[in-house]
């Protein structure tokens, strides 16, 4: 299962959806996360930012 998660903005709020990917994570196994947030909040995120 692959889930996007469409957060442009508002760095608190990526910050506090961290704790419910982790649970979900546990609870189906093989979920994948995609991200859309701004480039700034990739490298918190750990992920390589891309544009197209």
């Amino acid at each position: 299962m692959r889930v996007l998660i469409v957060k442009t903005s508002s760095m608190g709020d990526v910050l506090h959806t961290l704790p419910a990917l982790t649970d979900a994570a546990q609870a189906i196994p093989g979920i994948r996360f995609d991200w859309v947030v701004e480039e700034g909040f990739a490298q918190i995120l750990g992920i390589k930012a891309s544009s197209g």
